[in-house]
């Protein structure tokens, strides 16, 4: 007996074939599970793990499948076959417990979106530490404690390793169709759905009832906060997003903007070019090419953090002001306000620009500008409220926490600065989308929630909602359970995910810029030019390739780990499977 042999490769080929089988029977327990409630596919991991290993060590006596085809063994220390306490120990206590469980509430605490990467990430950290500890010490860890080790035996019973791989071929068959069966004939939807979709329950079913009976339209929700608050913060989405501001021109064009609100503040823009803004909304074009050409020296110096912004959503919103304003009298007309941090491009050097822009701070002189020309402009005007155009966590707020979180990135946000500079006169509102690293908000229970009602543009708080008691998974990283209620005034539903389009360009973007693009990229970074000289080229070779318009790849990461990624690490562990069988049939 070689008690002393790690066998190291023929362990770890045989953890890679095991733990594809048990992912994919945890694929295949998630889709008829998914016929009749939601299930977490970590957690079906979890007990597919468990009961897999254990029942395997029982059954065929100390081996697993993968053990079967790598001719492996576990056995007690004393050599004596492996007692049903030792197997207990080794897989319940040790391995799950121990190595798996106690990992997951560490990386839950710190990561309140559990993704395919998260439990990627998991897999690669144990794994790599377990092997890590195999070589020091030629024995596992759980091995150490469990007064258990593995032994390389004779290789016997073919039958049985026949029917082993013939098992381990189907499961891995039906658990391919599973997962790429929604794109087979969809392939569109890989974009824009993050599969598997949340299944439909009596939680989403009392969802979509909320939604059927205690919601607004989105724009009168909008003007019904008004109507409590002097500033209403959008969070977008994704900054090229397009639909969202579909939503904006319907607010901004609605005749109670015009009368009672009248004011706009964005992140977008720097206060360095707050007076070319107004001349800008001040002035009658001789047409639309002359309006474009404007506009377009005007996003592509205005921008505070990026030596260009190609988001055709705000070249649209700067059109439309500026043209609303032309049919209204000097005083209804809209008023825009820049509040992105100070820039002069002319005299930038990156050693300036590093000095400038930092995250945190940025966010706290965005809210001061905001506060300085609410104070000073919008209070002593006609219409004393605004609507406030920010991006994703600049739109997080803390409603219920008046003391710090210890989140430097939440409790800096923008609107949280607001609302402390505020109190009760600042409003916040979340937009559907997915959260900041594209996994689905809640698994996906609210997209299907609205599937089921529908999908109608609506608004509602969070407050009296069962969506602002669902825990807050927005972002990535969190150290308390907040909930929705608790970092949102309230939500709008505008178009599902896979509704969502994303646009970029704008008519004159390179026109006579090209030279000073690249400049002023050299101050951020060489990647930054390398990306410019790319779309330069590109313009060059055909001018209307700037102008970019496609679904929001909403899904790409998402399914690419999980349809794409995740099935071919499948595949390559069934093919080593198929070595093992064929060389051991052979011998």
């Amino acid at each position: 007996m070689e008690k002393t042999k790690s066998y190291f490769w023929l362990r770890v080929a045989s953890t890679i074939i095991d733990l594809s089988i048990i992912y994919c029977l945890s694929i295949i327990f998630q889709f008829v599970l998914f016929k009749f409630t939601f299930a977490r596919l970590c957690d079906i991991l979890v007990c597919v793990f468990a009961v897999y290993y254990t029942i395997s060590y029982i059954v065929l006596k100390g081996r697993s499948p993968a053990k079967l085809l790598t001719g492996l063994k576990i056995i007690n220390s004393d050599g004596s076959d492996i007692q049903l306490k030792n197997i207990l120990l080794r897989e319940i206590a040790f391995k799950l417990v121990i190595g798996i469980i106690i990992p997951s509430y560490i990386l839950q605490l710190i990561f309140p979106i559990w993704s395919p990467f998260i439990t990627l990430l998991l897999a690669i950290v144990v794994l790599i530490l377990s092997s890590i500890l195999l070589l020091l010490f030629r024995k596992s860890w759980w091995e150490l404690f469990s007064q258990s080790t593995i032994i390389k035996i004779p290789i016997t019973q073919r039958s049985i390793k026949g029917y082993t791989f013939l098992s381990f071929t189907v499961i891995t068959v039906f658990a391919l169709i599973i997962i790429v069966k929604p794109v087979y004939h969809n392939e569109g939807s890989f974009w824009t759905t993050l599969y598997p979709e949340y299944p439909v329950t009596h939680e989403t079913i009392r969802y979509a009832d909320f939604i059927k009976n205690k919601s607004k339209d989105p724009t009168d929700y909008v003007f019904d906060l008004f109507k409590k608050y002097d500033l209403v913060v959008l969070s977008e989405r994704i900054h090229p997003e397009y639909t969202q501001y579909e939503l904006i021109f319907n607010i901004i064009h609605d005749k109670r903007f015009v009368k009672d609100v009248g004011n706009i503040f964005t992140e977008i823009g720097s206060v360095s070019f707050q007076d070319t803004l107004n001349t800008y909304l001040h002035t009658s074009f001789k047409n639309e090419d002359e309006l474009n050409k404007s506009t377009a020296i005007l996003q592509r110096n205005s921008d505070g953090v990026h030596p260009l912004w190609d988001c055709t959503n705000h070249f649209d919103l700067l059109k439309q002001v500026n043209q609303l304003n032309n049919k209204l009298p000097d005083s209804s007309k809209i008023n825009w306000f820049f509040s992105d941090i100070p820039v002069n491009w002319e005299k930038m050097t990156r050693k300036n620009y590093l000095k400038g822009f930092t995250q945190l701070k940025r966010d706290s002189i965005m809210a001061i500008n905001i506060l300085n020309k609410y104070k000073n402009i919008v209070l002593n005007g006609r219409r004393k409220k605004a609507l406030v155009i920010l991006n994703t966590n600049h739109g997080y707020g803390i409603l219920n926490h008046k003391t710090a979180t210890g989140v430097s990135w939440l409790d800096s946000a923008a609107t949280n600065y607001l609302m402390k500079a505020l109190p009760g006169k600042v409003a916040n509102i979340m937009l559907n989308t997915a959260s900041y690293i594209f996994t689905p908000i809640q698994y996906g229970k609210w997209e299907t929630a609205f599937k089921i009602a529908g999908n109608p543009n609506v608004g509602f708080n969070f407050k009296g909602s069962p969506f602002g008691d669902d825990k807050w998974d927005g972002f990535f990283l969190t150290p308390k359970s907040f909930t929705y209620k608790d970092v949102f005034t309230g939500f709008i539903f505008y178009k599902p995910l896979n509704q969502q389009i994303s646009k970029r360009g704008f008519p004159y973007e390179f026109v006579n810029f090209q030279d000073t693009l690249l400049r002023r990229a050299a101050c951020i970074d060489a990647n930054e030019v390398k990306k410019e000289q790319i779309f330069i080229k590109q313009y060059n070779n055909d001018p209307k390739s700037i102008l970019e318009s496609g679904p929001t790849p909403y899904g790409l990461f998402f399914n690419g780990v999980n349809i794409i990624f995740f099935p071919f690490l499948i595949i390559m562990s069934y093919l080593l499977s198929l070595i093992f069988f064929v060389k051991r049939v052979k011998k």
